[in-house]
């Protein structure tokens, strides 16, 4: 609240948030025509999180002093994507938004409103040098993750927790020298709002759990569109079918829009590298 000094100042205590969705079964969430399409052959994501933070800004100044945010968040995601290739096609990544929830506000008229939101996205890195049909599913829980978001110092910024703990299964009925690695993007925004638009920022904190699938068929090796995430070298004795080579890759970055974004956690774990013969 505004004082003496000319400072509005807040703390909170604690926002509690949640959200989930399902999406409808075999829902095509993108594609490019004609010759690739992914259909969602299930899908169900939750979330929950209790915000808590301070912020100081000094009107005779009309500059923030200081803003943060602690974040403890947890993350569940059962996905299953089918991947229909019909021809060749360049790397690229596609994403599906199912939108944006937005829990109650904190609003103090006259002096500032602070607005959390959720977001999701269902994307995916994909690429080709012909026909690929391959599904992969993913379940993934994140039950213990915490984030310190300092807007206004991107280095006093940290994260602990968010260890993944997952199941998977592929089936790939159709190859070719390629990836098809789907994503889930989840962020925790919060947007301030100080004395009616006088100032005003956004940032928050985003994680992004990819079930990296990279598949190589001898016969094209000469053509191999590289994913660029796998961690351990190819297997140059499947000569005779495809190789498929699947990691997990985990990210959590925090941002201010239009100003820094940082990644605070990453981690890689190998999957599987199994060869199929033909």
């Amino acid at each position: 609240m505004q004082n003496n000094s000319g400072n509005i100042t807040f703390d909170e205590p604690g926002i509690s948030v949640a959200s989930n969705f399902s999406l409808p079964r075999d829902m095509e969430i993108f594609s490019e025509p004609p010759s690739f399409t992914a259909t969602a052959n299930d899908g169900y994501l939750s979330d929950a999180a209790i915000i808590r933070g301070h912020f100081s800004y000094d009107v005779p100044s009309a500059q923030l002093q200081s803003l943060w945010f602690d974040i403890d968040a947890a993350f569940f995601g059962d996905l299953a994507v089918t991947f229909n290739i019909t021809a060749p096609l360049s790397d690229n990544s596609y994403a599906f938004s199912p939108g944006t929830f937005f829990p109650s506000s904190v609003n103090v008229p006259g002096a500032f409103s602070l607005t959390p939101s959720l977001r999701w996205a269902i994307g995916a890195d994909v690429g080709s040098v012909g026909a690929i049909y391959h599904s992969s599913n993913i379940t993934m829980t994140i039950p213990d993750g915490h984030a310190h978001v300092d807007f206004t110092n991107s280095n006093r910024s940290h994260v602990t927790g968010w260890g993944p703990h997952l199941t998977y299964a592929v089936n790939t009925k159709e190859a070719a020298t390629g990836h098809a690695s789907p994503f889930i993007d989840f962020s925790i925004e919060l947007s301030l709002d100080v004395l009616d638009g006088l100032y005003n920022i956004t940032g928050g904190v985003t994680a992004r759990p990819q079930f990296v699938n990279e598949l190589n068929v001898a016969q094209s090796q000469t053509r191999i569109r590289k994913a660029n995430r796998m961690i351990w070298p190819r297997n140059l004795t499947c000569s005779r079918g495809f190789e498929l080579r699947s990691a997990f890759n985990f990210s959590v970055s925090a941002f201010v829009t239009d100003s820094w974004e940082k990644t605070l956690y990453n981690t890689e774990i190998p999957i599987a590298d199994e060869c199929y013969l033909f």
